[in-house]
């Protein structure tokens, strides 16, 4: 593979030059208006041209609706203490492209990125047709075998089956969890959407599951005895028992772990946690050796920022999550009740700051913000950034809750500048309902001088 690789980089010698990073990312960003193209065809042509740099690393593979982004982010963290030399891809990103790409969770550097859509776009201007997503897919593959990780950690873009992502034979496939999403690409049904996901899965390749509905997981096991593969289940295989303070435990084949601690908030955020321990058992099985120390600080020290995320500046405190449909809107409405509505009965000083995207026609926005807008004393509808099909101000006419205090700016700093004088001395600020527009806030916020809180620290 190595030799392979050296004879694609004097390919890639005479490739296209850019000036700039920021040359490098405005040429990839114009394949954001290509929309969602499923299917391996394309990819698999430019990752062979490249000299097939996914086999020249072991992988863990990771799909599901909600939760994968935390899975992966907590693999990340307890192989990386493991002492390996971890990559991890992930999309989309919060506000720089460099997110996408990292090694032991550190972005890659400018530099590599700008070489990385040189050497793409090489290809492409070739003849090469590719999307976005199959676009960064290469990069990251490519990035990973170059710089020569131990291993990579995988999320997934859309689905499974016909993702870029799965031209790989991982050494284990996770499946977090399955519910309504993305309804115009995956199918109408549970079972529509579920066999999508359960297309990551190889033969003989140990799965990995966290819950799933009856429906979810008939379908994940009948895919899994076709190409006997073991299968793990939350709440079978492996256990969650929570404990005092926000501490768990966890039972398994290869671990009983007391007292455990994640980074990240939430009672949902614990099947996460527990989930990729999981998969790190199953890696253990498969001869890489992942201390017990390791899955515990690694655990403790996660972050995945925007979910569940909460910032501070003097009296006013944000709390950021990327929720963006029904399953991950009932997770931050979990994590509301438990952790805010208990402690403060009163809603009137908290503001809730809210856009949606919908680029497949099918979400119904109105549902999503339902569900948390008795929480709410003023919600504040805005219209995210970035490149998916936003929810305009005039498609919320209404459109939203009866009976609430909601008013309108399609400026979404506006908005935020706005709140953020009201909030001063009370007690929340949320920012929810589309990734772009967290990602956007979460940057804005951190210039502000914004800093990040943990949860117990705050008083709330």
């Amino acid at each position: 593979m190595e030799a392979n690789l050296e004879d694609v980089t004097g390919r890639l010698s005479m490739n296209i030059q850019f000036d700039s990073c920021e040359e490098a990312i405005a040429y990839l960003d114009k394949f954001q208006f290509h929309g969602f193209r499923l299917g391996l065809e394309r990819i698999k042509a430019v990752l062979s041209a490249l000299g097939e740099p996914q086999e020249a690393f072991p992988c863990i593979h990771v799909a599901g609706t909600n939760g994968k982004g935390s899975v992966c982010a907590a693999l990340s963290h307890i192989l990386t203490r493991a002492g390996f030399r971890t990559g991890f891809y992930s999309s989309p990103h919060l506000f720089s492209l460099n997110e996408r790409f990292r090694v032991d969770m550190k972005p890659v550097e400018d530099s590599h990125l700008t070489g990385l859509i040189s050497d793409i776009a090489t290809l492409v201007e070739e003849g090469f047709e590719l999307s976005y997503f199959e676009f960064t897919t290469a990069m990251a593959f490519l990035y990973f075998a170059r710089i020569g990780v131990d291993i990579a950690v995988v999320e997934t873009g859309l689905g499974g089956r016909l993702d870029a992502t799965n031209v790989i034979t991982p050494e284990v496939s996770v499946i977090t969890n399955v519910s309504l999403e993305h309804q115009a690409y995956l199918g109408a049904t549970i079972k529509e959407i579920a066999r999508e996901k359960a297309g990551i899965i190889k033969r003989t390749v140990p799965v990995i599951t966290g819950s799933l509905d009856q429906e979810a997981e008939g379908v994940v096991m009948e895919r899994a005895a076709e190409l006997e593969c073991p299968v793990l289940r939350l709440g079978r295989e492996f256990r969650i028992h929570p404990g005092r303070e926000g501490t768990f435990d966890y039972s398994g084949p290869f671990f009983r772990m007391r007292g455990l601690r994640f980074g990240l908030a939430g009672e949902h955020q614990l099947e996460n946690a527990a989930t990729a321990i999981s998969a790190v058992e199953t890696m253990n099985e498969r001869e890489v050796d992942v201390p017990e120390e390791a899955v515990r600080s690694g655990l403790a020290e996660t972050d995945w920022p925007a979910r569940g995320e909460f910032l501070r500046k003097g009296g006013v405190t944000v709390l950021l999550d990327g929720a963006h449909n029904m399953a991950g809107v009932n997770a931050l409405k979990g994590l509301l009740h438990n952790n805010v509505v208990q402690k403060e009965p009163s809603r009137r000083d908290r503001a809730l700051l809210w856009a949606c995207s919908d680029e497949g026609g099918d979400k119904d926005v109105s549902s999503l913000l339902e569900r948390i807008a008795p929480f709410f004393g003023r919600i504040v509808i805005t219209e995210p950034p970035g490149p998916r099909k936003p929810v305009r101000i005039e498609d919320w006419q209404g459109k939203h809750p009866d009976g609430w205090k909601v008013c309108f700016e399609s400026d979404w700093l506006k908005a935020l500048d706005l709140l953020v004088k009201e909030i001063q001395g009370h007690f929340l600020l949320v920012v929810s309902g589309s990734l772009y527009l967290v990602g956007a806030v979460r940057d804005a916020l951190l210039k502000m001088g914004f800093k990040k809180a943990n949860m117990e620290d705050l008083a709330i």
